[in-house]
């Protein structure tokens, strides 16, 4: 009997950016504000003192730059997704880091950022 080897699953290409990112658990009204350090096309990592799960359900709001500053027009990405992991730093930054998975996203355009 032939085995396929199990190949480690490829993992989606991280960038480092920098963008204000609203945050919630579907059940609160409250949303906190933290900045993004890296995004995927898959996920997103931020910093947070609060402490989550894994499997938590969030949802988040990562404010894009924008494209034309005449127009004062400013889009958000809306996604809704679940917390991987919480990382313990070094103690130089907040305590937290938490990756979340993106399940769904979309666009929407917003006339003032945060």
């Amino acid at each position: 009997m032939l085995r396929r080897r199990r190949e480690a699953p490829v993992r989606a290409q991280r960038f480092p950016i920098h963008v204000p990112v609203h945050y919630r658990i579907p059940s609160s009204r409250d949303w906190l504000v933290a900045c993004t350090e890296n995004v995927s096309c898959s996920g997103v990592l931020f910093r947070t003192d609060c402490v989550f799960e894994p499997t938590t359900p969030i949802d988040l709001r990562l404010e894009l730059p924008p494209i034309n500053n005449k127009s004062g027009i400013h889009a958000e990405v809306i996604c809704k997704g679940e917390v991987v992991r919480m990382e313990h730093t070094d103690g130089v930054r907040p305590p937290l880091a938490v990756a979340v998975a993106i399940h769904n996203y979309r666009l929407a355009k917003k006339k003032e950022p945060d």
